[in-house]
């Protein structure tokens, strides 16, 4: 039963997440060269209601020459450019990435082939080839220049595009920047244009790393709509995916950070859309009549923080896949792995450490199962004892299944042995095993995140292998103590297991190993407090006389 009960935890951890060993991640989008920065133009202060403070749309507002904005902030760096009023990079200021951890992450990197869409496009669903260039890739006009956003002096900014056709239809978009918030308030003004158009994020915007779609956590486009979270997976979309209803955002996303629109006025339509392998992007659809129509939205374009997402209070933080199982999410594993991330926030902001604080939590879970497993320790201690009498019922009735059943049954009741309690404590932990996974491999607090010494990235492997090495070592000593009714031959196979679990975890995230490390130490404890002075000496009853 003891090594049914391993080889149970050995499979179902090479299920969930040995995959990962063998397929690599995708590699990371490069660097786009580093955009002209337009000198600096004043614009004016809002007033702290935020109203619209724009020209109106008579104003002498007229376009030229491609201009780039820049509008920077303690968080984020973005330029924009008059041609096609669209976002052309959005490089955030705390999340870096490269060799040396120096180089910001862009969210918007278009691919070497160019984009098929920027973030900020407007595409008008009409037959007129001119009208929607127009309002595409065409020349704005713009209002304001760069700025630089701070809570003491400048808190919020804005800047309005506009564009206007030949035959007199107009679009503006009006953006308002805040110091403090990777969130924009975005306006769309039309005049004299009657359909559809399309918002769109722009293509892989807020998509930094595709890596491998059988891994933990989504990639791609994702929409919560009349309350139901929708994930269109990308090889999926040989046609675009339309998904009409009451719209709470819908977003582009991998596993640490997002772009997603938030609609003010929720009856939209949500478009997702496929350009080529690893290019997506996502959009709202409105509709407008031929009349002055203006439509409001909210921009986020940042990382998957969970405080942040929380407090936005629309299901942003359901992008946080805390529930990966496999092949999917369960509920279940979510249901675990939510809490326990808040016990590790929580005891991080006593430690400073992600790593001291992973040990605390560790030895939290540890504390919690101790009388399981004492109850564990106690049936292997037992059946270790009965060993002699099952194998004289073994011999005995070995061409009679039925009756060999009945006498072991017997023996186990007579001595009160649950010849499954020792399996229990290990299936238990598989589900706390896969939500701490989940923590480490897609939440952004654990990205990069130091331990000490050679530990810089708790979320990454170990560089040195000495944690996995560790690890192992605890497994053997961990055997060596553990009650085994095994005959020699198979405690000489199940030694290997040591050498297998260590070649997995060679390339599971650090704090993972880490977890597992200090989980092996508590139970080798536990096992000898409990062996040396708990273990209660029950008689054994003798097994039950054939007739």
């Amino acid at each position: 039963m003891e090594r049914n009960a391993v080889l149970f935890l050995v499979l179902s951890i090479v299920i969930i997440i040995g995959y990962s060993v063998l397929v690599p991640p995708g590699p990371s989008p490069s660097r786009p060269p580093e955009p002209p920065k337009a000198s600096p133009e004043a614009a004016p202060a809002l007033p702290p209601s935020l109203e619209r403070a724009a020209p109106p749309p008579d104003a002498a507002i007229e376009p030229g020459p491609e201009r780039v904005v820049t509008v920077e902030t303690d968080l984020y760096r973005a330029t924009l450019s008059t041609r096609g009023g669209v976002i052309t990079s959005w490089r955030l200021a705390r999340y870096t990435n490269g060799p040396q951890k120096t180089t910001p992450i862009d969210l918007f990197v278009p691919s070497p082939e160019g984009a098929a869409l920027s973030p900020l496009a407007v595409v008008v669903e009409t037959d007129d080839a001119a009208l929607k260039s127009a309002f595409l890739t065409g020349p704005y006009a713009l209002a304001g220049g760069d700025m630089r956003l701070s809570a003491d002096r400048r808190p919020t900014g804005e800047l309005r595009f506009e564009a206007r056709t030949p035959s007199g239809q107009i679009l503006s978009k009006r953006l308002v920047f805040h110091h403090d918030r990777y969130e924009v308030d975005v306006e769309l003004e039309t005049r004299g244009l009657a359909g559809s158009y399309r918002l769109m994020l722009g293509e892989n915007f807020g998509i930094r790393q595709w890596g491998d779609l059988t891994m933990v956590g989504y990639v791609g486009p994702t929409s919560q709509i009349d309350g139901k979270v929708v994930w269109d997976k990308p090889s999926a979309l040989d046609q675009p995916a339309v998904h009409a209803g009451r719209v709470a955002w819908t977003a582009l996303q991998d596993k640490y950070f997002l772009s997603a629109f938030i609609p003010e006025d929720p009856q939209s339509t949500v478009v997702a859309e496929r350009f080529g392998e690893g290019r997506v992007t996502a959009g709202l659809r409105d509709t407008v009549s031929g009349e002055t129509a203006s439509r409001t939205y909210r921009l986020y374009a940042g990382p998957k923080e969970y405080d942040r997402l929380v407090a936005m209070n629309i299901g942003l933080d359901s992008t946080i896949d805390f529930g990966w199982f496999i092949y999917g999410s369960w509920s279940l594993v979510r249901l675990i792995a939510e809490p326990l991330f808040l016990i590790l926030k929580f005891l991080h902001a006593y430690t400073g450490n992600y790593g001291v604080s992973i040990i605390l939590l560790t030895a939290l879970i540890k504390i919690v199962f101790i009388p399981l497993t004492h109850k564990s320790y106690v049936s292997m201690r037992a059946m270790q004892t009965l060993q002699p009498q099952l194998q004289v019922i073994q011999k005995k009735y070995k061409h009679d299944k039925a009756r060999l059943n009945q006498e072991m049954m017997s023996l186990y009741k007579g001595n009160k042995v649950n010849p499954l309690g020792g399996c229990l404590p290990m299936v238990l932990q598989i589900p706390f095993f896969v939500a701490l996974f989940n923590i480490l491999y897609t939440t952004i607090e654990l990205r990069q995140a130091p331990f000490m010494l050679w530990i810089t990235d708790l979320s990454e492997k170990d560089p040195s292998y000495i944690l996995p090495v560790l690890m192992g070592a605890t497994m053997v000593l961990q055997q060596k103590l553990q009650p085994t009714t095994m005959d020699p031959m198979q405690a000489k196979i199940m030694l290997m297991l040591p050498v297998v679990f260590t070649f997995f975890f060679l390339s599971f995230p650090s704090g993972l190993v880490l977890y597992w490390m200090i989980n092996n130490l508590l139970s080798i404890t536990q096992q000898y407090v409990t062996m040396k002075f708990l273990m209660p000496s029950a008689p054994v009853v003798p097994a039950a006389k054939g007739r």
